[in-house]
């Protein structure tokens, strides 16, 4: 085997892995949503479990930095999908609209129980994601669910927070602005400019 086919072979293999864990988010309908939230702890974080399409609380010291997990968010008084990051802290809370690349979340599950599931559940998805040969991207839904987002090619959040936006490009970071600045609404399924109007007396 030469090297180049060795490292095709590789990259193949990695795609399919990727993919795979997106079949799996995607395949049906998940209970990790933001909608049922009663019974959740507010102390305690929680990862999307693929095999039960459930939440399972998730240890401090078992969190991966850059994976997105549910987490109670005092400043908006509700759980919400945020980013782990280096700093051991949470970043964004989420909103409708976010999208993030479907290997970002704890996949804990080993391949060979991987390859079963998807064996059983969705060969059509699989095979049209492998042709057609796109990145693995998915939405936040209105009611919390991710599904599968063909028309995006990069991450972004709208931070319910914040009010803010961002988008990567290229990895990098990047704050999206309009004209009267950098706060936003999400409405009829759309971003629109929020504005701040100072009134003097």
């Amino acid at each position: 085997m030469t090297n180049s086919h060795a490292l095709s072979v590789s990259q193949s293999m990695v795609r399919f892995v990727v993919i795979l864990h997106l079949v799996l988010l995607v395949s049906t309908p998940t209970r990790a949503d933001q909608q049922n939230t009663t019974a959740l702890d507010q102390n305690t974080v929680y990862r999307l479990d693929l095999f039960t399409e459930s939440l399972k609380p998730t240890l401090k010291k078992e969190l991966k930095k850059g994976a997105v997990y549910f987490r109670y968010s005092s400043i908006s008084g509700r759980h919400v999908w945020s980013r782990f990051t280096e700093g051991k802290r949470f970043e964004f809370a989420m909103g409708p609209g976010s999208v993030q690349p479907a290997w970002k979340f704890d996949i804990r599950e080993r391949r060979d129980d991987q390859l079963r599931l998807l064996e059983n559940r969705s060969p059509e998805l699989y095979k049209r994601l492998t042709v057609q040969g796109a990145r693995p991207m998915i939405k936040l839904l209105e009611d919390g669910h991710w599904e599968l987002d063909a028309a995006s090619n990069e991450g972004r959040v709208f931070d319910l927070e914040s009010g803010e936006r961002w988008e990567w490009h290229g990895g990098r970071q990047i704050r999206v602005v309009h004209v009267g600045g950098i706060h936003w609404e999400y409405h009829n399924q759309n971003y629109q400019p929020a504005y701040n109007i100072l009134v003097g007396w």
